[in-house]
């Protein structure tokens, strides 16, 4: 490189040399500013005080800024790259001068004929900003201010559409942070502007001279080297490794180096390019998704041995708690288990060229969704993807180099099964998993094998005894006969399934053969058998069940016909469910068929009646049609729900309130706060009073819908209109203490005294003080409605 494209210079200097510093349209908003840089601010701010402080013959003066590259255009010179650093030093000019008196100094340098000699060509808005803050001398003391940004928007010349500008957002919280930092000092701008001992300065790549290509700048600059909080982990993470690893060497091609040089060597080649791929969209910015990686990497590479495990997690899945190296060193978490595990994952992934030959192809473990995901919105992983890419981390860093495709993805699909399967929802409920990765770890390579060696009473920490009897039982089957396999991973891969398909395995006698027999030596027979069991099961469940829960056949045929064989609803809280599709719900579908709890005991069998009702060479909708009409002897609320497809369906959440077999409300949401219905006379509303309205049977009475109401003050009831004498009567149906009644205000039947000697003398209604009502067991409201209706009707037309 020629030593006439490089050269050091001052701020003072540059500004003198090319007239005007322009931040060109092409670059990004003013980001040192953001309130999402603080530390990044903060530790420059403390550095450029640090030096500014020295005396001027200090040996550590002046401080260099490194390379500033840019060139010369229109009068001016456009940075092309150290936009940040030359912004935050200009405002620390205008700062300084204001502080220390120096405005006349500072307007013969800043100030221009049109505009300020230190502008933005990003926005217009940006550009406005700064000729004003530089046109207007400020006419008061910083001293006197406790915010300068409050009252920099407090002046006659700020626009309020200023705010819409990050720009300008960002500068005035660093002149917040300048002033918090500099209020005491004094005498600093003379430092500042020293033209013959600089206390700061910059190496200068005059870009007409040195031709860098495009894409070498754009790799260069995308870094961000003196700002971004990558670069300035980089820096300390680079010196944290000599601590790390003294003597210790890896290999790029046949040089040896050591390891904080080959991880710095591998951070401005492989890894970089790696990561160039994974760029923001329409940007040379790849910084957040490196810092995002090392906040997951961090977090899987614990160790769930240490006491400060949980402290530690929920730092680095909180959201708000940004990465950054002082956070890192702080915690402890740049360990050597941390970057022993970073070097094994990139390096795969720089070896499967950008992930575009995935390491591992499983249905079990989406290799890219998942980085996506690690490397946009790591906080977003769930617990179990969590657990997931632990075990394919761990698997990666063990095997380095020799990683076999047929164990890798064996490997993983336990690990999955067990993730999913083990009510790992929270972060506090990692750590355990975590510990049981690492104990399976040793027998990653042969994890079916190990499996079967378990017994029993073995435990794996961190996953559900169940989901682990489940897997030893898979191993079992899978390694003693072939045509396991493909029955077995075809269930698991079922998008609702995911991986537990125990039910399975019961339903079809696999789980009493071994049992029973206490092995899986058994004879092919014996296997083919069993297997023509589970493929029939497995055909009817994806049948009923899609990706997402029960196949929607109208009319809620599948939980109707379900209830007809027998009560399967399941508790939750203080209301009971036909059960949710959401798999996360604590009474959902996929709680049924994980079995039997202490809060549904034997209520899965259920389910294998209804299927083994079932034929495959007949349409669904018909067969549980069939068997819905077939059923007898159910008990009343049952009866009720099989009946009425309208009562399951006004269960929003498919949730009941069960008070008694004769008090069960319907809840349009999760609480009676919400609305209800009342499951008899709803009923009654859809099948009874339906029929009776169009045969004619309830003239003059008018049916009027349901009234369901909220809160517990009012009962849900049917209204019926009678009108007489001009006047609208009501009738109300309701369900109360295991009978019906009807009901009628005295309001207005004072005006009526013959109605009201009808309705006492000949329809044996009981006069209230504030109501008439006639009270009967179910099988009497028909009959009942009706002679109500007929008596009503025996009424000479009033006027």
């Amino acid at each position: 490189m020629s030593t006439d494209a490089i050269r050091p210079i001052s701020y003072k200097q540059l500004i003198r040399d090319h007239g005007q510093i322009r931040i060109p349209r092409l670059q990004r908003d003013y980001a040192q500013g953001r309130t999402s840089q603080t530390e990044v601010r903060e530790n420059f701010l403390k550095v450029l005080q640090e030096h500014l402080e020295l005396p001027p013959d200090d040996s550590k003066l002046p401080l260099n800024l490194d390379f500033i590259y840019g060139s010369r255009a229109e009068g001016a010179f456009l940075p092309l790259d150290g936009q940040q650093r030359l912004t935050t030093l200009f405002l620390l000019h205008w700062y300084l001068a204001w502080k220390d008196g120096c405005w006349s100094e500072f307007e013969e340098l800043f100030c221009g004929t049109e505009h300020a000699r230190f502008s933005y060509s990003v926005r217009t808005t940006s550009t406005e900003f700064f000729d004003k803050l530089v046109a207007h001398p400020p006419q008061c003391r910083p001293e006197d201010l406790e915010v300068i940004s409050a009252w920099l928007e407090d002046q006659p010349w700020y626009f309020r559409y200023w705010r819409l500008d990050p720009t300008i957002q960002a500068v005035l919280n660093m002149l917040d942070a300048m002033h918090r930092r500099f209020s005491r000092s004094s005498g600093l701008y003379a430092r500042l502007t020293d033209d013959k001992r600089p206390a700061i300065t910059f190496q200068l790549l005059d870009l007409e001279r040195f031709k860098l290509t495009d894409d070498l700048y754009i790799k260069m600059n995308a870094r961000g080297k003196p700002l971004t909080a990558f670069e300035t982990f980089k820096a300390g993470y680079e010196e944290k490794l000599k601590e790390l690893f003294p003597g210790e060497t890896r290999n790029i091609g046949e040089e040896s180096l050591p390891i904080a040089e080959f991880v710095a060597r591998k951070m401005d080649t492989s890894w970089a390019d790696f990561f160039w791929t994974h760029r923001q969209e329409d940007s040379a910015i790849y910084d957040e998704a490196v810092m995002n990686l090392f906040r997951v990497v961090a977090l899987v590479s614990r160790d769930p041995g240490d006491s400060r495990y949980f402290k530690h997690a929920s730092l680095l899945r909180d959201e708000s708690n940004l990465p950054s190296y002082s956070t890192f060193a702080a915690q402890g978490w740049l360990d050597e288990s941390f970057t022993r595990m970073l070097i094994s994952l990139l390096e795969a992934w720089c070896n499967a060229e950008d992930l575009s030959q995935p390491l591992l192809d499983s249905p079990y473990f989406d290799e890219k969704k998942v980085f996506q995901k690690l490397i946009e919105a790591p906080t977003k992983l769930t617990a179990p993807e969590v657990v997931l890419f632990t075990g394919y981390a761990l698997f990666i860093q063990a095997h380095e180099g020799k990683i076999d495709a047929g164990p890798f993805r064996e490997w993983m699909r336990v690990v999955h099964n067990l993730a999913v399967n083990s009510d790992i929802d929270r972060t506090d409920r990692l750590q355990s998993p975590a510990k049981g990765l690492r104990d399976l770890l040793p027998h990653s390579t042969k994890i079916l094998e190990h499996l079967c060696t378990l017994g029993a009473k073995d435990k794996v920490a961190g996953f559900t005894e169940q989901q682990l009897r489940e897997e030893r039982m898979k191993a079992g089957l899978i390694l003693r006969h072939e045509g396991w396999r493909t029955l077995v991973e075809r269930a698991e891969c079922h998008g609702y399934f995911r991986g537990q398909i125990d039910f399975l395995c019961e339903f079809s006698g696999a789980v009493e053969q071994w049992q029973s027999s206490g092995s899986f030596d058994w004879s092919a027979e014996t296997h083919r058998h069993l297997q023509e069991r589970f493929q029939d099961y497995l055909a009817k469940a994806e049948a009923m069940f899609t990706g997402h829960g029960v196949m929607n056949l109208g009319d809620c045929r599948w939980q109707r016909a379900l209830l007809s064989v027998g009560d399967y609803t399941l508790p939750t809280g203080r209301n009971w469910s036909f059960l949710a599709d959401a798999q996360t719900d604590v009474a959902s579908w996929k709680r049924l068929l994980r079995g039997s709890t202490q809060d549904d005991p034997g209520k899965r069998p259920l389910l294998k009646q209804l299927w083994d009702r079932l034929k495959a060479d007949r349409p669904l909708s018909q067969q549980l049609d069939e068997l819905v009409a077939a059923a007898t002897g159910l008990r009343p609320w049952i009866e009720a729900f099989v009946r009425t497809p309208h009562a399951i369906e006004y269960c929003g959440q498919k949730l009941m309130r069960w008070e008694s077999e004769n008090e069960i409300y319907l809840l349009s949401k999760s609480r009676m706060k919400g609305m209800y219905a009342e499951l008899f006379s709803y009923t009654l509303h859809h099948t009874v009073l339906q029929k009776l309205q169009k045969n004619g049977s309830l003239k003059p009475l008018e049916p009027f819908g349901y009234l369901s109401v909220s809160g517990r003050d009012h009962q849900p009831s049917i209204p019926l209109k009678f009108i007489y004498g001009g006047e609208e009567l009501w009738f109300w149906i309701g369900f109360q203490g295991g009978r019906y009644y009807l009901s009628t205000g005295r309001g207005k039947l004072n005006e009526f005294p013959e109605l009201h000697t009808l309705l006492c003398s000949a329809g044996g209604f009981t006069d209230g003080e504030k109501s008439l009502s006639k009270h009967m067991f179910p099988d009497a409201i028909e009959p009942a409605v009706s002679e109500l209706a007929q008596l009503l009707a025996t009424l000479p037309a009033k006027t």
